[in-house]
């Protein structure tokens, strides 16, 4: 049975949160090589698969809306981080990496415990 686009499923949720975090860490490894690239592009992938978790993630679940606001903070610092990369300001980048980073770290743990 196929899941309808922007219908709750906490399955999906929990996979795109995992996702998103696998991505934030790709982000992080490679934007401390210096390859701002590949870290903007793991810093997009991040973005879309924190996005799919929001759509996915039931509204009256008690651990849903921390996830949202975590979710959320996580794809704006990962938003700047590509902005401050393509302009060429690693550490800024980095500064904003870090925190998207953290971000995913925590709504991936709420949403786990959906």
């Amino acid at each position: 049975m196929a899941v309808q686009a922007g219908l709750p499923d906490v399955k999906a949720a929990k996979m795109h949160a995992q996702s998103m975090l696998n991505e934030a860490e790709q982000m992080m490894n490679h934007g401390d090589q210096g390859h701002m690239d590949v870290m903007i592009s793991h810093a997009e992938a991040m973005i879309k698969h924190t996005k799919e978790a929001i759509e996915a993630i039931p509204l009256d679940n008690i651990h849903g809306k921390e996830t949202v606001e975590h979710m959320k903070e996580a794809i704006d610092h990962a938003e700047e981080a590509i902005g401050r990369g393509q302009s060429g300001n690693l550490e800024m980048a980095m500064a904003h990496a870090n925190k998207a980073m953290a971000h995913a770290r925590q709504g991936n743990q709420h949403a786990q415990q959906m």
